[in-house]
Order: structure tokens, then sequence, then C-alpha cells
């Protein structure tokens, strides 16, 4: 009887450690190493396994969404001006639509927010967002202005030590930071992205001029901005144009108003000036310059 036990324990024994075995040669995490080699790994931890896209045209637009490597047409969905799409999405998800009469498809990345906007030609199509929060709106995402054009910017709207400059989507605090630095001038960056802000006052603080600059963690459209002698925005020409009646309820007039790349839809009598600017790469770049 003894002997019977013995055997069935070492039986049960090399069971077990053929089993320890096999889950050891799959590694920690055999599910995560699997999920590693989808597109998307990279875009995660950045927020909710989620994708947000969000309408600020004026029309609806119809498209179809499908998670990445699975077959079919799609999800299609329709979104209303001004509304937003929470999709699910715990990796890439395909999107298609049309454009200039033409279905085309990108891939969208999960934690990441997404606008349907027009481009320069007035024609609908997909943006990355800076932001899917319900309750502020997505003015643009964040693009980096080249230090060529935050000079001529600034030479543009005569800042001077005595300016107070305000950056209206302001990234990294370049613009405001490039006028006190230079000029002596105050300034107050707003952003609504946590992490631009944390990396304007840091940048501030490495170039020595924290003293004369702020930044606002806050929705723009809520910012009173009526002390400015200086405003400056890098935004799409839509959120120009929301912006402009507070532009000309807050502001005092001779206020300069600067803008890199698009025009405010509406002010074409108070445009002062314009200039073309070049980067390093050779890419052009446009300032407008307004008088409120």
């Amino acid at each position: 009887m003894n002997k019977r036990l013995m055997i069935g324990l070492s039986v049960v024994f090399c069971l077990a450690a053929a089993v320890l075995i096999y889950l050891g040669s799959r590694g920690p995490d055999a599910t995560a190493t699997t999920v590693m080699q989808e597109p998307s790994q990279a875009f995660l931890g950045v927020g909710p396994r989620e994708i947000t896209i969000r309408n600020v045209t004026k029309k609806p637009v119809h498209y179809k969404l499908r998670a990445y490597g699975s077959e079919g047409g799609g999800d299609e969905r329709v979104l209303l001006p001004d509304e937003i799409d929470r999709y699910p999405a715990p990796q890439t998800v395909i999107i298609s639509y049309l454009k200039h009469g033409v279905e085309v498809t990108y891939s969208l990345f999960p934690g990441k927010p997404y606008s349907f906007r027009y481009d320069s030609a007035g024609n609908t199509d997909i943006w990355v967002g800076a932001h899917g929060r319900e309750d502020a709106v997505d003015l643009a995402p964040y693009v980096p202005t080249p230090s060529e054009v935050v000079a001529e910017m600034c030479r543009l709207g005569e800042v001077s030590k005595d300016s107070i400059v305000y950056d209206i989507g302001c990234g990294d605090g370049r613009i405001v930071i490039y006028a006190a630095k230079t000029y002596g001038a105050r300034g107050v960056g707003i952003d609504i992205e946590p992490e631009r802000i944390r990396e304007s006052r840091a940048n501030a603080k490495e170039a020595g001029v924290e003293k004369l600059v702020r930044f606002e963690l806050a929705d723009a459209t809520r910012v009173d901005i009526s002390e400015a002698t200086v405003v400056t925005m890098y935004l799409l020409p839509e959120s120009n144009e929301l912006l402009r009646p507070k532009l000309e309820k807050e502001l005092r007039p001779g206020v300069f108003v600067v803008t890199h790349n698009y025009m405010i839809p509406g002010w074409e009598e108070k445009e002062v000036t314009s200039a073309v600017v070049r980067d390093p790469e050779g890419k052009e770049h446009t300032v407008f310059l307004y008088r409120r």
C-alpha cells in the first residue's frame, strides 16, 4: 500500500514539475508578450484604454471603426457637430471615412484623442487632438513653434519690457519665455494639458525667468486675458474664429494679436501686416499681425 502511495506521489510530482517547466518556458507573462507585438502597445499607459473622437466641424461625420486585425466593414457610426465619441480600444483601431469623395483608412491608437476638423481646403479630415475632455474645447494639437517664428512673432508684436504677453495654447512655454528672456517682458502661458504646464514651468526656471512668467492649467476660453498687451496663438482656423468674440470683448483697443500660420476669420480689416519665415528645414511659416 505504501509502495503504491509512493508511486502515486511520484507521478503527481512529475506532472507538477512538467507543468512548471512548461509555464516557465513561456516567460513571466505570456499574454503580455503577445500583446507587446501589437503596434498599439507604445501608446498604452497615456490614458484609458479608449480613443476619443471629437467633431469640431459644422456637419455630421459618417465613419466606420474596427479593431486592428479584424475582418469586415466595421462598426458604422455618425458623429454630430460638437459631440465626442468614446470608443473602447484595448488595441489599435482602424477608422475609415470619405475624404475628398474617396474612402481612406487610418490607424488610431489607444489613449489618444482625435478630432474631425477642416483642412486648408475646407474638407473634413481627422487630426490628433489635444485632449478628450467633455468640459473643454479642443483648440489644437500640440505642435511646437520653430524658434525663428517665435522671434518674428515677438518682433511683429512689438514686445518690450513693458509688454504683457499672453500665449493661448502655450505648449512648452517657449513664446513667453523668449519674450521674458529677450525683452524682459512679463508673460502668461495657458494650456489645458498638465504635461505642457509642467514642462513650461521647468523651462522657465531653467531660463531664469520664472519671476517674469506664469503658466495656467486651464481651458483658454474661460481665462480672463484683459491685462494682455500682446496675444500670441498657434491654433487652427476654427479655433481662431471661436476665440474672436473673446478677443473682441476682453482686449483693449490697440492690443496686438499675433497668429502663426492661420488667420482670424472675420478680422480681415484688423490685419496690420504679415511675414513669411523659413525654419531650418526650409519650410515656410506665415505670421499674421492684428490690432484689436
